[in-house]
């Protein structure tokens, strides 16, 4: 009960900050990087808060994030958020959560919050997320401005992702930063026509070219994740998981439904709007190069990390030494990473958190999928 009490704090520090006028806003937060496996280096780090960075939509100009980041060592930091690009409200949502990670035990020992630990909140909380990136609390304000325009439709009968029926309608007559895609997530039947809504996946593209998600539920309100009854889409962080570089792919044949485009049709009108994508995304000349197409995965490779640690990282983020640390958990259960098995043999942090010698950061109980908290 006690750690729910700390993560909501967390999650209402950034409204509980704007109350806190009798201090100057600090607008940086000391980071710590620690290895997840022996030839793990702290440009793979970089990238990943690079792209986390981009991801909640700081413009990041060229060499904006290294005049950002001050070295005190090694492994420590400090990083300065306001030199990166972020709108006044997403820096002021920041500034909001980042007062609140100061008062909590792990910053007051170790002066510090790891670094995976902060993409993990910051990713995986879709509470904070949306705070950071504005989504709209409820999905009729972001059609407000599509009322004009019908919608490009393509039903989905064979999806990975619906565990019923689902929808796709692409706005894309504007220009890129005006296009909205949305995946309907229902019950019912194409050809009797009694498909009706249960969720609403969404998407449209920031300034920064990067995409923007939001859930919402059968009544329009933004929830967390989309529900588990109609859909294995997750948290906002899943989906960036799945579409960070192709803004709506298709991984299976679609049967052919009677007033729709066919999947070939479809899928010609996607490439022709990834191509447009492309073309805006090169020209913004940021220090984010999409044409690196794995360098996203420097993301998952620092959430990752922290909520599933190995002995080596844990090592040096709790300052106990490895034959110790390997005694103290000697009976906890390893596992390894189905997609990262480089990083060995691994423990789920849940499991071993009563070992830290401070309490650690809270963070949400899975990154990409629904948890409590």
């Amino acid at each position: 009960m006690k750690n729910i009490i700390i993560y909501i704090c967390i999650i209402t520090g950034l409204l509980v900050f704007s109350c806190k006028n009798e201090k100057p806003v600090d607008e940086t937060v000391n980071l710590e990087f620690t290895k997840q496996y022996e030839i793990d280096n702290w440009e793979n780090a970089r990238t990943g808060l690079l792209w986390t960075l981009s991801f909640l939509g700081a413009e990041l100009k060229k060499d904006s994030l290294d005049h950002a980041i001050f070295r005190h060592d090694s492994t420590k930091f400090n990083l300065d958020l306001s030199k990166v690009g972020f709108s006044p409200k997403a820096l002021k949502a920041l500034v909001g959560i980042i007062d609140s990670l100061k008062q909590t035990q792990e910053y007051t020992i170790k002066n510090s919050i790891d670094l995976g630990a902060f993409v993990s909140l910051l990713l995986g909380s879709s509470e904070l997320y949306y705070k950071i990136t504005d989504a709209e609390s409820d999905i009729s304000i972001k059609l407000n401005k599509y009322n004009n325009e019908v919608p490009i439709v393509f039903p989905v009968t064979n999806s990975l992702i619906s565990k019923h029926t689902r929808i796709l309608k692409l706005y894309t007559k504007g220009p890129v930063n005006d296009w909205l895609f949305i995946a309907e997530e229902g019950e019912g039947d194409f050809f009797k026509n009694t498909f009706k809504a249960k969720a609403f996946e969404v998407f449209d593209i920031m300034p920064n070219g990067q995409l923007r998600f939001s859930i919402y539920d059968q009544n329009s309100k933004i929830i967390n994740s989309s529900p588990k009854d109609h859909s294995e889409a997750g948290k906002p962080a899943k989906c960036l998981w799945c579409h960070e570089l192709y803004i709506q792919p298709l991984y299976t044949n679609n049967d052919s439904v009677a007033g729709y485009m066919s999947q070939e049709r479809f899928q010609e009108i996607v490439k022709e709007l990834m191509f447009k994508l492309s073309l805006y995304r090169k020209n913004l000349k940021g220090e984010v190069d999409f044409s690196k197409t794995q360098d996203h995965s420097f993301v998952e490779r620092l959430y990752i990390g922290y909520m599933e640690p190995s002995l080596i990282k844990l090592s040096k983020e709790w300052n106990i030494p490895l034959p110790k640390l390997k005694e103290m958990l000697k009976n906890k259960r390893t596992h390894q990473h189905a997609e990262f098995t480089f990083f060995g043999q691994i423990y789920f942090r849940d499991s071993i958190n009563s070992f830290a010698p401070f309490k650690p950061c809270i963070v949400p109980f899975d990154v990409r999928e629904e948890s409590k908290k």
